[in-house]
């Protein structure tokens, strides 16, 4: 038996709690009429009690495995239960109340009240077998709430072995961290307890994978704790418990080490393991990222190809593995025929996004530099973007360029200018050129009110993309990325947090990072010295204006002849989006009519833009649009 609880034996201690209850019922009933003291027990019927306590004192017991033992009780005898009842005077209560249980403790195990009713109280907090249940419709103190089994407390009793906790997953491979990997066996093996830190959720599984790889089980139970859960204490016999807590703000109290069971915490790196040992994961070497393409059975081929480009985890690279089969039965691929680097290159992409979380859009990329009207300097530069980051492995190996401590591999670029202006279809050009996904981030989701909540939504967001299958992209980020501001009040401080913790993600980021803002002042200083490019997308010129005006109507035969869009592009200075909008609202406004696309129906889509941006719409300044007008009305 455990000093946490009854386990599988619990038959003998919740015996004893059924007759200490009937007991205990029997002298209530007795008294009901003289009187009683609550926290005194039933000391006039001492000598009832002597037999009970001397077996009490035969069974090796800690208060919290008696606790259980009398839930226990309630649940495996219906008169216990019934018993349970009458000593809290409550008909709909048939469970034992923290109250109850230290009336009995007292007479039957000779502990003091306060104490028996305090460790009653806490005692679902210490032990995930355990739960107080609130009354129905009844508002009372905790100490008359029942103490109930929790499912996982029902299996561990009726089963008579251990529950496996959260989802078993295997670990059969070759461990890809080897040499952290055999630092944690052996911490766990003697300590039983042992913390995997990370500032990457990724790399903490990949580390406990890889421990689980090196003992007997071979896999390990993953619970993911959420804020308000008890921490699960792992079971006897059974798999390491390797429990998440990512998901938390702060890290939760850890027990002293209870029975032979491994317990496994993977946290942030900003977590304080305190008395507990502790081993980081940090990110791969080139040759642990490699390695994990072999682990995963992968033809050495694709994985000379691809390694450079994407730092999976070998449970990703098994997910895009399986996505790649998909889409080569989609294709009708001849059975036994593996992938080529192109249909993984197409799986990754795809298994990548869905793990991507509510907070970003996989934009749609497959616009070309070719597509983007825009001056000689915007393309030059974007070009450049595009070859460093296709150079940036042979750099940093074969060139042998040593990297700063904490120095990302990572691409980071800010683009700047008005609305409208083309910033979002620059991202779409690099992605494509770059065979990577664009995730858009939504920004209103990402910033909480609630403190630490941003941080810790970002902090995902950089994680999933950090594999490298896609573009972060933080459009209006200002929103996000402002100046740090005096610190007036709590509001000021965490904003200052915020921003520090995204300066520092931005610096160990090794994906590609692209933000977009139409108020580049706006941004924090130390933002822009971070970036590698910074590139101005200013209002489109006369020339380029005619180029997009050209470039979004419909096809020539879909126009009626004599279009004036050099008077439209000369007249009106509108941005790149603001011609889009105006383009397509035309097309709609002739194809609701059945009719190619005519002056009058470019007359009011024009209008309507004006209207939105706020710009001048006197017949002055509409010149020969005026008479468009009349002519559509």
């Amino acid at each position: 038996m455990t000093a946490m609880g009854i386990g599988a034996a619990g038959g003998r201690p919740a015996d004893w709690m059924r007759e200490a209850a009937l007991l205990a019922v029997a002298h209530h009933l007795g008294d009901a009429e003289t009187g009683y003291d609550p926290r005194a027990g039933w000391p006039e019927h001492a000598e009832d009690w002597r037999p009970l306590a001397r077996r009490a004192a035969e069974l090796p017991l800690s208060v919290a495995g008696w606790i259980e033992a009398a839930a226990l009780a309630a649940e495996r005898f219906p008169d216990a239960a019934a018993a349970f009842s009458i000593l809290a005077d409550n008909a709909g209560l048939h469970l034992p109340t923290p109250a109850v249980f230290a009336r009995i403790a007292v007479a039957g195990l000779g502990l003091g009240h306060d104490a028996a009713l305090a460790a009653a109280l806490v005692a679902p907090q210490d032990n995930p077998r355990l739960e107080l249940a609130q009354p129905p419709g009844a508002c009372l103190p905790s100490a008359q709430w029942g103490l109930r089994l929790t499912p996982e407390g029902l299996a561990r009793s009726f089963r008579g072995q251990p529950r496996m906790q959260g989802d078993f997953i295997p670990a059969s491979h070759r461990p890809v961290m080897l040499r952290p990997a055999r630092a944690a066996a052996r911490i766990l093996a003697a300590d039983g307890t042992l913390w995997l830190r990370s500032p990457s959720r990724r790399m903490a599984l990949q580390l406990a994978a890889d421990l689980a790889a090196l003992m007997p089980a071979r896999g390990f139970d993953l619970v993911a704790l959420r804020p308000g859960e008890a921490l699960p204490l792992p079971d006897e016999d059974a798999p390491p418990l390797v429990v998440d807590l990512f998901a938390l703000e702060t890290p939760p109290r850890i027990p002293a080490r209870q029975g032979s069971g491994a317990l496994v915490l993977l946290a942030p790196d900003r977590f304080d393991a305190g008395r507990l040992r502790a081993v980081d994961a940090p990110p791969f070497t080139p040759a642990e990222a490699r390695a994990a393409w072999d682990a995963a059975g992968i033809d050495a081929a694709i994985a000379d190809a691809l390694a450079p480009r994407f730092q999976l985890t070998l449970a990703e690279l098994l997910a895009a593995r399986h996505e790649a089969e998909i889409l080569g039965s989609l294709a009708d691929d001849a059975p036994g025929d593996r992938p080529d680097a192109a249909r993984f290159t197409a799986a990754i992409r795809a298994a990548g996004a869905r793990r991507m979380g509510p907070f970003v859009t996989n934009v749609r990329s497959e616009v070309t530099l070719d597509d983007l009207v825009a001056g000689r300097e915007i393309r030059s530069r974007l070009a450049d973007a595009i070859a460093w980051r296709e150079a940036q492995r042979r750099v940093w190996t074969e060139m042998g360029v040593p990297l700063d401590a904490g120095e990302s591999q990572g691409l980071a670029l800010l683009f700047s200018g008005p609305p409208g202006g083309g910033k979002t279809f620059a991202a779409r050009c690099l992605a494509n050129a770059l065979g990577l996904n664009l995730y858009r981030t939504d920004l209103s989701q990402v910033v909480s009110k609630y403190i630490g909540e941003t941080e810790k939504n970002l902090s995902r967001i950089f994680d999933d993309a950090e594999a490298g299958h896609g573009i972060l992209f933080f459009d209006e980020a200002d929103a996000v990325f402002g100046k740090r501001s005096e610190v007036k009040d709590a509001h000021d401080r965490y904003a200052n947090i915020e921003v520090g913790f995204l300066l520092q993600r931005l610096e160990t980021f090794a994906g590609i990072v692209v933000l977009a803002t139409n108020l580049r002042a706006n941004l924090d200083p130390a933002f822009t010295r971070r970036m590698q490019f910074v590139i101005d997308f200013p209002m489109p010129q006369k020339a380029e204006r005619e180029q997009l005006w050209r470039r979004n109507l419909p096809r020539p035969g879909w126009c009626e002849d004599g279009l004036d869009i050099a008077m439209l592009a000369e007249r009106f200075r509108f941005a790149g989006g603001n011609i889009r909008n105006a383009a397509v609202a035309a097309a709609h406004l002739a194809a609701a009519e059945n009719a190619p696309l005519a002056p009058r129906h470019l007359a009011r889509a024009v209008i309507r833009e004006l209207e939105k941006s706020g710009l001048p719409r006197g017949a002055d300044d509409l010149g020969p649009l005026a008479r468009w007008l009349e002519e559509a009305q």
